[in-house]
């Protein structure tokens, strides 16, 4: 250490490299705030960015590429599956392949332009995970599964296992009910399992529709981070060279879930198809929403027939009928089962 000063003039001097190391210092510090608070600040902004494009609301784009010779779907469906992982609680692996299929069927809603159509999808693999159905009205679409419950390990490459969980033999089944008198009904066997190659299968070999498609989910501890899908389809007249620009950019698709987690869809879809004439035709909400009811409830019930219904007054006085779809239950009492049963002799 250095001696101390001895004497005023010594004391003064002294004080006044003080003051000037405490100003230098009080400038760095400053100065050093200042480039902080900037730091804080980008960082602030960048957070409040991806904070508000993870939590934009589900919805769908309908794009046409070169003046309609191939149109596209895009859409994010984070929400939907959130509110599915609410109110089914299934696993990681069940949560991603429940999402997927909701995915995919509000793509088949929203193409349906029929005033009260709906799309019922069911895929029934060898999986544990059992039978799926989903059902859309448009863009509201609702999810169940047998046994959402069911797991599997990791794949090697870290993966969710859904081809594994769902069954890699099995058969997708599209019923499409456009208020006529008979439904439409495509089936198709199952390729994976992993629900995005077994779509595109269907849409060509059921629908005679050459189609690419991706669903994907992101999920973390049986939370969904993210979730979405695209689905491009090359229309008649589609030239060769499209054709070919289409395949070269399928690389983008393949993790889509990611995609959608961190970019607005309608700038991800300007950076895929750049240079493709591309158009928004429409832009369309998709949300998860069960349509069930107590009216609904007891047609059901009516339509067990007058034997059914008596058994269930004498033997259990009431019946509950729980929605496979949202969990809701509609407690009928013993007299109301009567009303119905009046209501089945008219």
């Amino acid at each position: 250490p250095e001696p101390l000063p001895k004497g005023k003039s010594e004391w003064r001097k002294a004080e006044q490299c003080l003051e000037v190391s405490m100003t230098r210092e009080t400038s760095i510090c400053k100065k050093i705030f200042f480039f902080e608070k900037k730091k804080v600040l980008a960082m602030s902004e960048k957070l409040n960015e991806n904070y508000a494009v993870m939590n934009l609301p589900d919805e769908m784009l309908h794009i046409s590429l070169m003046d309609g010779q191939a149109r596209v779907l895009l859409c994010r469906t984070t929400a939907m599956a959130r509110k599915a992982a609410e109110i089914h609680a299934p696993s990681s692996t069940a949560l991603a392949a429940m999402s997927r299929l909701m995915t995919a069927t509000a793509m088949l809603g929203v193409m349906m332009k029929e005033k009260d159509a709906s799309v019922t999808v069911t895929v029934a693999g060898d999986g544990p995970l059992g039978k799926m159905t989903a059902v859309a009205h448009g863009g509201n679409v609702k999810v169940s599964a047998h046994h959402p419950e069911a797991d599997l390990p990791l794949k090697k490459d870290g993966h969710l296992d859904v081809g594994g969980l769902v069954g890699h033999h099995g058969r997708l089944t599209v019923i499409k009910d456009l208020g006529m008198r008979e439904p439409y009904v495509g089936q198709t066997e199952l390729v994976s399992g992993e629900l995005g190659e077994d779509f595109a299968q269907y849409f060509t070999v059921s629908e005679q529709q050459p189609s690419l498609v991706a669903l994907g989910a992101l999920v973390h501890e049986r939370y969904c981070l993210s979730a979405g899908g695209v689905l491009v389809q090359a229309m008649p007249g589609c030239s060769d060279e499209l054709l070919d620009q289409l395949e070269t950019r399928s690389m983008f698709f393949t993790a889509i879930s990611r995609e959608v987690a961190d970019m607005a869809l309608e700038d991800l879809a300007k950076g895929w198809f750049d240079g493709l004439d591309m158009q928004i035709l429409s832009r369309e909400a998709v949300k998860y929403q069960c349509d069930c009811s107590r009216e609904k409830m007891e047609k059901a019930l009516i339509a067990m027939g007058r034997k059914d219904l008596q058994q269930l007054m004498e033997e259990d006085g009431g019946a509950e009928l729980t929605c496979h779809f949202c969990r809701a239950a509609h407690r009928f009492s013993k007299e109301d089962l009567q009303h119905l049963l009046e209501r089945a002799s008219q």
